[in-house]
């Protein structure tokens, strides 16, 4: 028998709030047409914002050395492992 049959209106109202969070949660959960939405991998995450700070922090570094920006683009290799090779030996001078 249903709670409102019963005059029980208030459990029927913390049900239904239960039944919407619920469904709240399951709309958040799947995508379009029941299929279940991709969780980003934590180290995919990781691999774009790394990529996205280095990316942003050329774009600074070309605006007052343009070719060490060059340089660092063509030297600066991202993906599951990062690294620094250069083409050329680079002799550094820290002013």
């Amino acid at each position: 028998m249903d709670r409102r049959e019963r005059n029980d209106l208030a459990r029927a109202d913390k049900l239904q709030q239960e039944i919407d969070f619920i469904a709240q949660e399951l709309s958040a959960a799947f995508g379009l047409g029941g299929r279940a939405r991709k969780s980003g991998d934590a180290n995919e995450r990781a691999r774009k914002a790394i990529q996205s700070r280095v990316s942003e922090t050329i774009a600074r570094i070309r605006k007052e050395h343009p070719a060490l920006a060059v340089h660092l683009s063509g030297s600066i290799r991202l993906g599951v492992f990062c690294s620094y090779s250069a083409d050329q030996v680079v002799n550094w001078r820290l002013v």
